[in-house]
């Protein structure tokens, strides 16, 4: 950033500090830098308490420990911030983009994450999401305060909401596929509509939820196994036609539970947030695919071939993967370029791994909880960030 613009965001952030201190000599005003590219600047503990901030670039923002209480973040670009123990109570986050953020602890009470259409009569586009969603996908919120919000539709897929506090709020709609929901509390919630398909639920939240009619288990999704077979051959000829022909398998948000993908080759396919609950895998191809934040709780992986695949945050407990192939992909054919299996924050909770080598994938925050291993698989591994590493060998 140019230094006189950098010199104008600090003027501006001065006098928004002497207006909420009712500075006497009549200097300050509160804060418009709606529009402003704010990204990756350090504003810790910064006090920004009802300065407009709509359809702002504040992507990976130092924010930690800030106080945007009542802030007009509209349409806004949180992605990748650094929001630990911020205070953002009461604070309009419609259309805001707020993706794989670090959000422990934050304060959300009373906020709006419903969806919201920013309708610009200038030039000027939002930094957040064009389409109007809110989105935090990937975000790490533990024991985040999100009592009395509005969050009907919004979107906290694969989130890390452990410990985590709904009381009172309005989750009409709101997607938390592959969310971590663990000693979450969700008292006096209205629901109607989520979808929870693979997320992790602890007993007495299950129970809870169930006891008030609403489908953990269910995906709440959109159903295509019908035209599935379709799909797959004209993925099938894009792969072997190195993309000249046919049509890559791409979806996100479908019901799939069950579905027989054995032997199929299926490598660089995209199939996200989906429900495969289940699903028979064995032998298929799927190098380079992209599986993140599916619940493939159950599903079976045997002799798959998953090298280069990108299994973010799905659920995978319970799933076999017994001597399934999970190496680095070499994109540049002498060993310089690896693309490795990407399991971060993944759920493999008491899944079988015999005879399957975790040595090179990426494991950050990955739950290996009792797994089921021989020698080989957790030799060479690095198991710096996973958790939960108490594997059961046969």
């Amino acid at each position: 950033m140019e230094e006189r613009y950098l010199r104008a965001i600090r003027n501006a952030l001065v006098k928004h500090q002497q207006w909420l201190t009712r500075d006497p000599s009549m200097k300050g005003r509160c804060a418009d830098l709606s529009f402003h590219n704010l990204s990756g600047l350090g504003l810790r503990r910064i006090n920004l308490s009802g300065a407009k901030l709509s359809g702002a670039n504040l992507n990976s923002a130092r924010l930690s420990g800030a106080v945007l209480s009542r802030t007009d973040l509209f349409g806004a670009d949180l992605s990748k911030a650094d929001l630990t123990g911020a205070s953002l109570e009461g604070a309009d986050l419609r259309g805001a983009r707020v993706e794989g953020a670090l959000m422990e602890e934050a304060n959300l009470r009373g906020a709006d994450l419903r969806k919201g259409m920013m309708l610009g009569a200038d030039e000027r586009k939002p930094a957040g999401n064009a389409d109007g969603s809110t989105t935090f996908i990937g975000s790490k919120m533990a024991r985040a305060i999100l009592s009395d919000a509005r969050l009907a539709q919004c979107d906290f897929s694969g989130c890390d909401l452990c410990g985590a506090t709904f009381s009172g709020s309005d989750m009409t709609g709101t997607i938390l596929i592959g969310a971590n929901l663990i000693g979450a509390v969700m008292e006096r919630v209205e629901m109607q509509g989520a979808l929870l398909c693979g997320a992790r639920l602890d007993d007495e939240l299950r129970q809870t939820l169930e006891r008030r009619g609403i489908d953990v288990d269910g995906t709440g999704l959109v159903s295509l196994a019908g035209r599935m077979a379709d799909s797959i051959s004209a993925h099938q000829l894009w792969v072997e036609r190195n993309a000249a022909a046919g049509l890559r398998l791409e979806m996100q948000r479908v019901d799939l539970r069950g579905y027989n993908f054995a032997n199929q080759l299926l490598a660089g396919s995209v199939m996200r947030f989906c429900g495969l609950r289940g699903a028979d895998f064995s032998g298929a191809k799927l190098v380079m695919a992209d599986l993140s934040y599916c619940d493939l709780r159950e599903a079976d992986f045997t002799s798959a071939d998953l090298s280069g695949c990108n299994l973010r945050g799905a659920n995978l407990a319970g799933a076999k993967l017994w001597r399934a192939r999970l190496r680095p992909v070499d994109l540049a054919g002498d060993g310089s370029r690896l693309w490795p299996t990407n399991l971060a924050e993944a759920s493999l909770t008491g899944a079988d791994l015999r005879d399957t080598s975790l040595a090179r994938a990426i494991l950050h925050g990955t739950d290996l909880t009792r797994v089921r291993a021989t020698a080989e698989t957790l030799r060479g591994a690095d198991l710096s960030f996973a958790v939960g590493v108490e594997p059961q060998y046969a």
